[in-house]
């Protein structure tokens, strides 16, 4: 049997790199799939890898940094597949640079596209997984949040700021039933990344299944309780 038959995920940021992997990874589960994001072409794109991994699916666009979008995202999820088991958000900007000349409309894209939207979506789900008394929430961060490079100050701030939510969310929903975790990979091989920092070495990055592979043991393992709901992830060499 399927380790997540008849389980409705939806994936914020559903048509990036790492967004469509995790729904293909998770629709080759069982899964039924909600892709959600604001790009029409990423999103179908993606769509078709996850149909090629046997998954139902239903893609929504929406800026998931905005709250009515966000709630019309949750009644498209409904109407389709029925109650939300799973919520995973991978949506996120990088821009790189120094504080003193940061462009203020930036910061606020930073904070909305890496924070804004999580607050938002789990702000939306998580009422009725506490209801039910059971669902899990897995939140993509960075170990840019944990360890703050230098000129990523307007990102680790904001990927910080979704450990910290992380980390109190994980408290009180725990008791309801619902798995909250945060996964903080090192860089990883997505057009993100390289759009962000193209002279970076790919010898260090991560493969976006390496992380689905992670959420995918997180989802299907519910009852596991995490010393620290915050997980880290890198490459050695």
């Amino acid at each position: 049997m399927s380790l997540l038959a008849g389980k409705v995920v939806v994936v914020v940021g559903g048509g990036g790199g790492l967004g469509r992997v995790i729904g293909a990874t998770l629709a080759s589960g069982g899964a039924r799939i909600v892709l959600a994001g604001r790009s029409p072409d990423k999103l179908e794109s993606a769509a078709l890898e996850v149909s090629a991994a046997g998954g139902h699916v239903l893609t929504v666009v929406v800026d998931a940094s905005d709250e009515q979008g966000v709630r019309a995202l949750a009644d498209r999820a409904r109407a389709t597949f029925g109650e939300v088991d799973i919520l995973v958000n991978c949506a996120g900007l990088a821009r790189p640079g120094s504080v003193g000349n940061y462009p203020w409309d930036d910061w606020q894209r930073m904070q909305a596209a890496n924070l804004d939207t999580v607050f938002l979506t789990v702000r939306e789900f998580i009422p009725r997984m506490m209801q039910r008394g059971r669902g899990s929430i897995v939140n993509i961060t960075s170990r840019a949040g944990l360890y703050a490079p230098a000129r990523a100050a307007v990102y680790a701030s904001a990927k910080a700021g979704v450990i910290a939510f992380t980390r109190a969310l994980n408290g009180e929903a725990r008791a309801r039933g619902v798995q909250v975790v945060a996964v903080a990979p090192g860089p990883m091989d997505t057009p993100l990344r390289w759009a962000a920092t193209p002279d970076f070495d790919p010898a260090k990055v991560i493969p976006p299944r390496t992380i689905a592979d992670l959420v995918f043991f997180i989802v299907t393992h519910p009852d596991i309780t995490f010393e620290d709901p915050v997980v880290p992830m890198s490459i050695n060499h």
